[in-house]
């Protein structure tokens, strides 16, 4: 997929790539899932095989890397001095209309850690990494104490409770990966999180609903909150230009480990505490607040939707792969 990197950079395609690792994630998730649940027959050392079941995995990962050769990327390639390396790769990948122009050496400024809450980022900075702690709340605290939760709410197989419940988590990534690529980011995130926190609260409210009923319900929240992960990675990826977007991806990344450690450490407390119903009131709660965090302060970054595409969207820094031929055509 690096391959598709650099040349797709400011294109829908890369935010789709970016999308797609969702889907894998979700695969992962549900995979990891069964392997915990069906692995038995070992005694004491059955935690020991699930938890070395992941070097499977990662073994056939590191096999593909390692067969499957992916090039490096012309920009990077270009800041290094290898001009004639990188021109190779573009007209291999893109064409040979298309030809690189070196990087300008310029002084690599220190400190990019603090330019991300500076005056230029800051807002983009509290946006990813809120809307991103955000979703995280919920969604690890109703998946992991989910058969708690289930029980509570007189739904009494938690196995089939947690098939289906993963189940619509991978058909849910994948609605969002349509819908994602269709609707503007922006609207895309203020929906998802006001139709998933209206889902979980009416659960929370009328909690002697039928049983049909609360599966329906469930159901849409667990489709809806899975549609809107799509965003995680792709999202702030788009929120910070090149010369800090790995800093600024790292700490809406940050952001969110910490709240996902809160709420392991949170969730059973309050559950023991106050209930089930606590906990989707709480949860419903969340979501309601970053859609709000989201329709005051999230920018659209979508090309296609952004009224004014150089005013909203971020410049990349850097070599630029541009067309030899026509001098309006770019590839960042």
């Amino acid at each position: 997929m690096e391959c598709f990197h650099w040349c797709c950079l400011r294109t829908k395609r890369y935010f789709r790539y970016q999308t797609y690792l969702l889907a894998y994630w979700a695969i992962g998730y549900f995979a990891a899932y069964l392997v915990g649940t069906f692995t038995t027959g070992f005694g004491d050392r059955t935690w020991q095989v699930i938890l070395a079941s992941s070097a499977i995995v990662s073994a056939l990962a590191g096999l593909q890397r390692f067969v499957v050769r992916q090039p490096e990327s012309p920009r990077w390639l270009a800041s290094k001095g290898r001009i004639i390396e990188a021109i190779n790769l573009v007209h291999r990948y893109v064409g040979e209309d298309y030809t690189v122009h070196p990087a300008p050496q310029v002084e690599v400024k220190k400190g990019a850690w603090r330019m991300l809450f500076s005056k230029k980022y800051r807002r983009r900075t509290l946006v990813g990494g809120l809307l991103y702690a955000c979703q995280t709340f919920p969604f690890f605290g109703i998946s992991i104490f989910l058969p708690i939760l289930m029980e509570n709410m007189n739904v009494t197989n938690p196995l089939v409770t947690q098939l289906l419940y993963y189940a619509l988590m991978i058909a849910g990534v994948l609605v969002g990966i349509v819908l994602s690529n269709r609707l503007p980011r922006r609207y895309f995130l203020i929906g998802t999180f006001l139709a998933s926190a209206a889902f979980l609260l009416v659960l929370s409210i009328w909690h002697q609903a039928p049983l049909a009923l609360t599966l329906i319900l469930f159901s849409l929240f667990s489709l809806t909150i899975s549609a809107a992960l799509v965003m995680d990675y792709a999202y702030p990826n788009e929120l910070f230009d090149a010369s800090i977007r790995t800093s600024g991806v790292g700490m809406c990344i940050a952001i969110s480990r910490i709240v996902a450690v809160a709420v392991t450490f949170m969730l059973p407390i309050i559950s023991n505490a106050w209930g089930s119903q606590a906990i989707f009131i709480i949860c419903g709660t969340v979501l309601l607040i970053g859609g709000i965090i989201c329709y005051q302060w999230a920018p659209e970054t979508s090309l296609r939707f952004a009224k004014h595409n150089r005013s909203t969207m971020n410049e990349p820094s850097g070599s630029r792969v541009t067309s030899s031929r026509y001098s309006d055509s770019t590839i960042d």
